[in-house]
């Protein structure tokens, strides 16, 4: 069985970059079907290019760009919800109960010292924000690798989660709004809620960086 040389691997770059990709994970996965059928084949390049051109139309990569951003999103909202009940289940849950009564504890604190409480509220309205930016320059590197600038699916789909957690953060003005009360503060109403929403605060934002770091692999060819 021959091998692929690099030479010849830009060349069916080159010549694959001109198919309708949307995404770097679907082109390299495609490509990695014509390197495969080119090695273990007796045809020239050329020739490969020509036999695997007739199973990858461009109809079948439109068709497979669609399928596998839609099953991506759709791993990574199970794998999400895994790591949010996870969260509050052995062995995470030790943590969690530890975590839990040292909020309820300190909530008569949180709840009486506004610094405090903006203070925690901002820092876990930081993450999820930083991660967003940090998601966002490596994506816009990572297009920058690719002839084409292909989207990155895993961090294209993070965006979704990552507006989940910053409108958690932003859910006093939601109430704020619904409320019709100018001065409406969600946070005032009791320590025992400001503790809770916090609580729940920091489970959102330590899921998303699990999520960001785990690696979901989706069907796609």
């Amino acid at each position: 069985m021959k091998t692929i040389t690099t030479q010849e691997l830009d060349l069916l770059k080159d010549h694959l970059i001109k198919k309708p990709f949307k995404y770097q994970e679907v082109f390299l996965e495609v490509l990695d079907h014509y390197a495969t059928a080119y090695e273990q084949s007796e045809d020239s390049l050329e020739e490969t290019i020509v036999k695997t051109d007739r199973v990858f139309p461009n109809a079948r990569i439109e068709d497979i760009n669609a399928r596998y951003i839609k099953d991506l999103i759709r791993q990574m909202r199970k794998a999400h919800f895994t790591f949010f009940t996870n969260f509050f289940r052995w062995p995470q849950l030790l943590t969690t109960v530890l975590i839990v009564i040292l909020f309820m504890l300190a909530a008569p604190i949180i709840h009486e010292y506004k610094a405090i409480k903006l203070t925690i509220f901002l820092g876990l309205a930081f993450v999820p924000f930083v991660l967003t930016i940090y998601v966002g320059v490596k994506s816009f590197r990572k297009r920058r690798e690719y002839p084409g600038k292909l989207k990155n699916g895993h961090y294209n789909a993070m965006s979704i989660f990552l507006i989940i957690a910053l409108n958690y953060m932003q859910i006093n003005s939601f109430f704020r709004f619904f409320s019709d009360t100018e001065n409406a503060n969600m946070l005032e109403i009791s320590p025992y809620w400001t503790a809770g929403f916090l609580l729940i605060g920091l489970a959102l934002c330590s899921t998303t960086i699990q999520l960001f770091n785990a690696k979901v692999k989706p069907n796609m060819v």
